[in-house]
């Protein structure tokens, strides 16, 4: 099957799936006219590729326990060295929302001393998506596109 089939079935994109094979995750055969042409097992695994993305894994770190990627989650941390990537994984997350949850209190305190003139109670307004400073974080959000231009 053509990449471009290979995108629709699984989500990822032309260009992810052309990375994934430049970087050896996956391995497609040429045709006479040089396009691509990938089996089911492929769907398979860029999908699995995507999921391990998704969870915040580098395409070097899936290629180190590539061969443990399946689809059951249970029998994919059965792998040592899939398990011990994934405790490694998230410890970094947990070290990350630490982070996060300081530096969150840092800007309530702040804000809260700005607005106290005004009678704003800061530490009691919620957070909505669309402001979220965690989501905004994150590239494919919706307001992030500010937070990401490039410059120059």
């Amino acid at each position: 099957m053509k990449i471009g089939d290979v995108a629709k079935r699984t989500g990822a994109s032309v260009r992810s799936i052309r990375h994934y094979e430049k970087v050896g995750l996956i391995r497609a055969t040429r045709e006479e006219n040089g396009y691509r042409d990938f089996d089911e097992a492929d769907v398979a695994f860029v999908r699995r590729i995507g999921r391990m993305i998704r969870l915040g894994f580098t395409t070097d770190e899936i290629a180190t326990f590539l061969n443990c990627i399946v689809d059951d989650p249970a029998a994919v941390t059965a792998c040592p060295k899939v398990a011990a990537a994934h405790r490694l994984k998230l410890e970094a997350i947990e070290r990350q929302m630490a982070d996060l949850e300081t530096r969150r209190q840092k800007l309530l305190v702040t804000l809260k001393a700005a607005s106290s003139q005004d009678d704003i109670n800061v530490s009691e307004s919620p957070v909505h998506a669309e402001t979220n400073p965690i989501a905004l974080a994150h590239p494919r959000h919706p307001g992030a596109r500010r937070l990401f231009r490039r410059r120059g």
